[in-house]
């Protein structure tokens, strides 16, 4: 595979999407299918562990996996946000309709930053907790909840620092059995303390390895030894159960190493025919405008693949239709090389031109991701 070819997400049974199918499947509730055929459905119990930031490749330098090893695709946009809806409730990104960092919400005529759930211009957190819960507004169902009412024992184990937001509400839910950490030791600890419990499912997600791929870039000695050290230490806790659990360890994306920042803020041609800004993320960017929209785009910035939102490319890219009730947009520009584009307020992810690594699009690097089963 070259690393200019795109890599769509291959929602007919190996991507993260199917993931989320195979853990209603355990559960015993209703799925849609179908699920990652590389995971037996033989009524064992399943465990997930996803490491932010977690790239296929990633794993292949570090000397982690190899070049034979399974590997499944993110979702589209391959950001954290859109990945972890997507797996913890069982909807393609084109039904939650949560696009990456921000999203146009018709309903409320507003781009919203779904990490902290409040308008783009906004410095309060969940400021629009109490006009429409985050749930809601996107119309997200939620596995552990429909677990938990149909009488199964779930646990969760997340970072401190994200709990008791409206995201975390469909991420990972308010039911279920809670265990927030401090740092990778005390995840450990929970981990094997969930696996040692009564739990008909077990989910932990680890941040670290995303945080040192913006920081240091994807490849760099910091992130390989750390992902060669957590995936060592996951491991060795899941051979203690795999009598008792299937642990599936994955991704929700990896990182291209960031090439040029692109400001489409200093475009007065862009800025005149927009009817909207643009949202989304630096590497996955939704576009709404006039009839010349496209021209400017098409001569302006050659580094953008452009796409209409056509029922075709909803699909494609997004797995479903439904989330044109949701948001609007006319395009999607993804870039074919590493550069990301900003735009002030909207899409700049706070300004980070300053990341070694970056992710939202649709190359190798950022959207394959692990398949480690451990049983």
């Amino acid at each position: 595979m070259e690393k200019s070819d795109l890599v769509y997400p291959q929602y007919d049974g190996n991507s993260l999407y199917n993931l989320s199918q195979n853990i209603m499947v355990s559960l015993g509730l209703p799925s849609k299918k179908p699920v990652v055929k590389q995971i037996p459905e033989d009524g064992k119990k399943l465990s997930v562990v996803l490491i932010d930031g977690f790239g296929y490749m990633a794993g292949i330098k570090a000397g982690i996996l190899t070049e034979d090893d399974p590997y499944m695709t993110s979702v589209f946009p391959s950001i954290t946000t859109t990945a972890l809806v997507t797996l913890m409730s069982g909807q393609m990104p084109g039904e939650h309709c949560i696009l990456g960092g921000t999203t146009y919400v018709k309903k409320l005529g507003v781009i919203i930053d779904n990490f902290s759930y409040s308008p783009v211009y906004s410095r309060v957190k969940d400021s629009l907790k109490d006009i429409v819960p985050m749930k809601e507004l996107f119309q997200v169902e939620n596995i552990i909840e429909r677990a938990a009412n149909d009488g199964k024992k779930c646990a969760i184990i997340s970072p401190d620092f994200i709990k008791n937001s409206e995201l975390t509400t469909i991420t990972t839910s308010n039911q279920g059995d809670r265990f927030n950490y401090y740092n990778i030791w005390d995840a450990l600890y929970y981990y094997r303390k969930a696996m040692e419990g009564d739990y008909d499912f077990v989910y932990m997600y680890i941040p670290f390895a995303d945080k040192l791929s913006h920081q240091y870039g994807p490849y760099s000695e910091a992130n390989l030894e750390a992902l060669r050290q957590i995936v060592h230490m996951i491991s060795d806790v899941a051979k203690d159960y795999k009598d008792k659990f299937r642990v599936v360890i994955t991704a929700d994306h990896g990182h291209v190493e960031a090439g040029k920042p692109i400001d489409m803020g200093s475009n007065a041609s862009l800025r005149a025919v927009f009817e909207i800004p643009p949202f989304g993320s630096t590497r996955s960017i939704f576009l709404s405008g006039n009839g010349s929209l496209l021209d400017i785009l098409n001569r302006d910035f050659p580094g953008l693949n452009i796409f209409d939102n056509s029922r075709q490319n909803f699909k494609k890219m997004l797995g479903s239709y439904e989330g044109h009730k949701i948001a609007t947009f006319d395009y999607i520009g993804v870039p074919s090389d590493s550069s990301s584009y900003f735009y002030p307020g909207t899409n700049d992810e706070g300004n980070t031109t300053y990341f070694k690594g970056r992710h939202g699009g649709l190359c190798p690097e950022e959207m394959l991701i692990p398949l480690i089963i451990i049983d």
